[in-house]
């Protein structure tokens, strides 16, 4: 285990050693080596992830002097350097972890078995056999799923395993952590935090819906669960098992090194793009219609928003436009009673009424979301058969699969794409894919087609998705029903611009006190690095001060060894951060 540092400076005066038992084998060390090369940042980062809140609480730190047991918070800093005056003081955790236990390995030879990927709508009872006899072996199994509600889900259909995420409450994150320190033999569902769960057995780890987009839809966190998935089950040189309802890029174009098994079955589903116009504000009348249609003839409905409450705008009927900021042309953002400010500039104005073109009347518009849908809706369909779910909601499994099997509409943000609600929609209306992800970002053609995918899963035999969209003739709405057209057309875009599963992609973020000494440092370093990092894109963050500086972004499209020897990642007032890879 190398943790020799290249800091050769000054050192404040040792006060104290924490004895804690806690040490991770080998393998999560070079997990946690590897995590950090990636991601640029500590080693040591990366193991304070991995620790209970218990064991990261200095409060929770006690010491012996003089034969007599004291708590670290009952004494000043000053006070604690007296006392360590002569010797340093020996601090412990007041609940220690035991010793770990003798582990049985069943894999003696160490090999990276290859990886699987189980391609089918019904993967639990694959996982429940593969699982079972990696336990029957002495190891213990790592599930990762990409939200709680998945966890949920998969907690009513395997009581057994053990849930450590968000939802679980520290003194159980505390037992099961204690408990696989130990040696326990069981299985571990959850996601970043499971990840990153030092585990002293770990047999196999199975990661659930691997392409799904939600992976990147969670808090924001530097760290991507499929990403260290993979650096974990190489490290602890354990099988990979991907599960998913299509391929990912990555599968794609691994696929002939792959053990794939693909038990997807054609269940006839019908698939119609419908266009919108950009220009187009409120709520189309089309969905609208769609949905009443849909109720009229008893279709179970599922509709896809991207956000719980609207986006307000004020239109001009007379100029046929949605009111800009008067100052910089940006747009102005409406709250109640028609304040309108501008996130732009400092521009802001209450009650405005009058267009600043043609001083015409203005009209509130709201746009489509789940609350402003369900409002329209419930005006033509009974209030009780339409139904709003976010992630909230699905806390309470029980009560809302019942809820949802009462409703003939349900109204849902992309919580609801998860395998509870599995083959249960006559219909699927998804609405404006381009607005649940950046057109501008090089993976938002696999993220549409993955999510439809998704989608699809919730549809009955013979079912129908819709789709709304302003970007109708997209490649990965136009390909969604051949998946070999849309995987050869996104890996030749992949190939050209040097993008990930071909290239890694980092966010290289410069920061100054002003403009021009920002402008020079960013063309310093593309004239520099332009070849050697491949830097596709660079431009300004804003041309406004965010706290008192200026933000600029540099696209480095290369390995992480590549930005290390060039020294980037050490360049003073910037942050370095993985997009993609």
């Amino acid at each position: 285990m190398n943790l020799d540092s290249p800091y050769s400076g000054s050192l404040k005066n040792i006060v104290g050693i924490i004895d804690d038992p806690f040490r991770p084998d080998e393998s999560f060390f070079a997990f946690a080596r590897q995590v950090s090369t990636a991601y640029f940042t500590s080693v040591g980062v990366i193991l304070d992830h991995s620790l209970p809140a218990s064991k990261k609480n200095l409060k929770n730190l006690y010491f012996e002097l003089a034969g007599q047991t004291s708590k670290i918070g009952d004494f000043s800093p000053e006070q604690l350097k007296e006392m360590a005056a002569k010797i340093p003081l020996r601090f412990f955790f007041k609940k220690t972890v035991a010793q770990q236990t003798d582990v049985v390995k069943t894999d003696s030879d160490g090999a990276i078995q290859t990886d699987r990927l189980l391609l089918a709508p019904d993967r639990e009872q694959d996982y429940r056999k593969i699982s079972q006899a990696v336990m029957a072996g002495g190891q213990s199994v790592l599930l990762l799923v990409p939200d709680n509600a998945s966890a949920r889900f998969w907690k009513k259909v395997w009581p057994e395993m053990d849930i450590f995420n968000s939802e679980t409450r520290p003194k159980s994150r505390e037992s099961i952590w204690s408990q696989y320190q130990l040696g326990k033999i069981g299985v571990v569902c959850g996601g970043l935090s499971a990840a990153l769960l030092p585990m002293t057995n770990l047999g196999i780890l199975i990661v659930d819906r691997a392409s799904s987009p939600l992976y990147h839809r969670t808090f924001h966190s530097p760290f991507k669960t499929d990403h260290l998935a993979l650096l974990r089950a190489r490290s602890a040189c354990v099988p990979l098992l991907l599960g998913a309802v299509t391929h990912s890029c990555s599968t794609f174009n691994r696929k002939k090194n792959m053990t794939i098994e693909d038990r997807r079955r054609e269940r006839n589903l019908s698939f119609q793009v419908h266009m919108l116009k950009g220009r187009d504000r409120g709520i189309p009348e089309a969905i609208v219609q769609l949905i009443n249609q849909n109720f009229l003839q008893k279709k179970k409905t599922l509709v896809l928003v991207n956000k719980i409450e609207p986006y307000r705008n004020l239109f001009c009927s007379t100029c046929g436009k949605i009111t800009a900021c008067p100052t910089c042309g940006g747009i102005l953002h409406i709250a109640e009673p028609r304040l309108a400010t501008c996130r732009r500039c400092s521009f802001h104005q209450e009650n405005l009424a009058a267009c600043p073109r043609c001083q015409s009347n203005l009209t509130l518009l709201h746009d489509v979301s789940l609350h402003s849908l369900a409002r329209a809706i419930e005006r033509t369909v009974s209030e009780k058969s339409v139904l709003t779910l976010s992630a909230s909601d699905l806390k309470d499994v029980e009560r809302v699969i019942s809820a949802v099997q009462t409703s003939a509409v349900v109204i849902a943000t992309p919580a609801v794409l998860n395998p509870i609600f599995k083959e249960t929609f006559a219909a699927v209306i998804y609405i404006k894919p381009e607005s649940f992800f950046g057109m501008d970002e090089f993976n938002s053609g696999e993220m549409i087609f993955t999510t439809s995918a998704e989608i699809m899963e919730t549809l009955e035999a013979q079912g129908e998705l819709h789709v709304f969209s302003v970007f109708h003739f997209h490649y990965a709405l136009q390909f969604l029903m051949d998946e070999n057209k849309f995987f050869e057309r996104e890996l030749k875009y992949r190939q050209w611009f040097m993008l990930p599963p071909f290239s890694n992609v980092y966010q290289l973020e410069i920061h100054s006190v002003t403009l021009r000494s920002l402008a020079v440092r960013m063309r310093d370093l593309y004239k520099k690095y332009r070849s050697a990092l491949q830097i596709k894109k660079i431009y300004l963050v804003s041309r406004q001060p965010l706290r008192g500086v200026y933000s600029g972004i540099l696209e480095l499209h290369a390995p992480a060894d590549k930005i290390i020897e060039t020294g980037l990642h050490q360049i003073k007032k910037s942050t370095l951060s993985l997009l993609a890879g």
